[in-house]
């Protein structure tokens, strides 16, 4: 059976499902012959705006699905089932991965106010007066 090149929304959906459970992308569509590969899975995508959405939204539970895996991490530590360096290294990944699938959420935020308030800008003009041959 080969690979499928025409567009199937369903298929695209158990995919999507698969992503959102904290799967690798590349990985998921490698793993079934009836799924297609990532060119053709990526040419759907950028050409069909219900899987761009779709793709979007289980990136973003991606995110949700690896804060799961963290607290298992977590629970293996407490269990001494592995070491503090080997869990702050997972960790630091985890939590770097899901600041990329969903930035709003997982991101360090970055305050750009004084007080609450807008930082005001005292903007300076600077005049560039080319110099004569008289000078």
């Amino acid at each position: 059976m080969a690979r499928p090149s025409e567009y199937n929304y369903k298929l695209c959906e158990e995919i999507c499902d698969k992503l959102a459970d904290g799967e690798n992308i590349k990985r998921i569509l490698s793993s079934e012959i009836h799924y297609p590969d990532w060119t053709t899975f990526r040419r759907w995508k950028n050409n069909n705006e219900e899987l761009r959405t779709l793709y979007v939204n289980s990136q973003q539970d991606k995110a949700i699905a690896l804060e799961n895996e963290l607290d298992d991490l977590r629970d293996m530590l407490l269990t001494k089932e592995i070491d503090p360096a080997t869990y702050n290294t997972l960790a630091q990944t985890i939590k770097w991965k899901m600041a990329k699938f969903y930035p709003k959420v997982f991101s360090d935020k970055v305050d750009v106010t004084s007080g609450g308030e807008k930082i005001k800008s005292n903007a300076v003009t600077v005049n560039v007066i080319k110099p004569t041959e008289d000078d």
